[in-house]
């Protein structure tokens, strides 16, 4: 059931993504699957900053508890790994073997056919919200900031002008992450003749179970081709892109814009999101502005220029944000 104080008759999950890159079983498969001539990854797919723990899901959930009480169930997505402080009678653990289809070799190494096949989690909710492990609440926040009370999904969205887009597109070539925004932007564009000016950030993705099929659906091909990708490739699409493209050009959610003027809409209960990345000149201040200003959503997400000293500021900022710990960690060891 929904959290007494939400208007919404619906219940609400959240699916987590986490990976342990130092977990010695993990490092080996990886290592052993780069032995072999067939693996091509790009050349961001190795960065340890992906697969860095940093502890940010401890303290994600923590704010889940704390301004998301009305959150039915918490699934978390690993490779066969299990935080050591995790409650796991609290949290549906989920292992990719539950979600692949049977045909796609396991494992991989790559979050986007992760993001593809999250929605196909046994007993998720038809509404849920699909976060990575770093993206954080930063206050309290109602059911109908990510969905309709008919329950069409809210889409989170960044509006661009069209000379923006056509640079991004343009810049398809620089890394892989770019190339599958791009790839997805051109899938839509081919079925609707159109695509929309928008780009994502790292804040929660409202979806429904239904409508993330749909999207899968629609796209056998590049959906297959991702879905073999053990590691980041430049044939790889995005669901995080192709989802809400997909979703609001079939009428199947509304936008929700989260820039520009909505900034200044957003201000009495918070603007939408904040992010930065570890080792950028500015992080610092982002952190004293995420408390200052408490955005709905925030994420401080590693990056291959971290140094141990950002390290260490992000776990006292996280640890004094969110002091108490959740129903999902042991209580033995919080």
């Amino acid at each position: 059931m929904a959290h007494p104080t939400s208007p919404l008759s619906f219940p609400i999950d959240a699916v987590f993504t986490w990976v342990d890159g130092n977990d010695p079983h993990w490092l080996a498969q990886r290592n052993a699957l780069l032995g072999s001539p067939a693996m091509a990854p790009a050349a961001e797919a190795l960065e340890q900053a992906r697969f860095q723990d940093n502890q940010e899901l401890r303290f994600a959930l923590r704010s889940i508890a704390a301004y998301a009480p009305w959150v039915r169930k918490v699934h978390i997505i690993t490779a066969g790994q299990t935080p050591t402080w995790l409650n796991t009678s609290a949290a549906n653990l989920v292992f990719h073997e539950a979600i692949f289809p049977s045909h796609i070799p396991l494992p991989v190494f790559s979050n986007r056919p992760i993001e593809l096949c999250a929605h196909r989690i046994p007993g998720l909710a038809e509404h849920f919200l699909y976060f990575n492990d770093d993206f954080m609440l930063g206050r309290a926040l109602c059911p109908t900031d990510f969905f309709t009370p008919a329950g069409t999904p809210r889409i989170w969205a960044v509006q661009r002008g069209k000379k923006t887009m056509h640079r991004l597109l343009e810049r398809a070539h620089e890394n892989s992450h770019i190339t599958a925004v791009a790839a997805s932007h051109k899938l839509v564009l081919g079925k609707f003749g159109k695509t929309l000016p928008i780009t994502m950030r790292h804040f929660p993705k409202t979806m429904t179970v239904s409508t993330a099929e749909a999207a899968w659906q629609a796209y056998p091909e590049a959906v297959e081709q991702t879905l073999h990708s053990r590691f980041r490739a430049t044939t790889d699409i995005t669901m995080t892109m192709l989802y809400p493209l997909h979703t609001l050009l079939t009428g199947a959610g509304t936008m929700r814009p989260v820039n520009g003027v909505h900034q200044l809409l957003d201000a009495p209960r918070g603007i939408a999101h904040i992010g930065a990345s570890l080792g950028d000149a500015n992080v610092q201040k982002k952190m004293r502005a995420i408390r200052w200003l408490r955005p709905r959503t925030f994420c401080l997400n590693d990056s291959p220029g971290a140094k141990q000293q950002d390290k260490n500021s992000l776990a006292h900022f996280l640890s004094t944000y969110f002091p108490t710990a959740s129903p999902w960690e042991h209580k033995e060891i919080r």
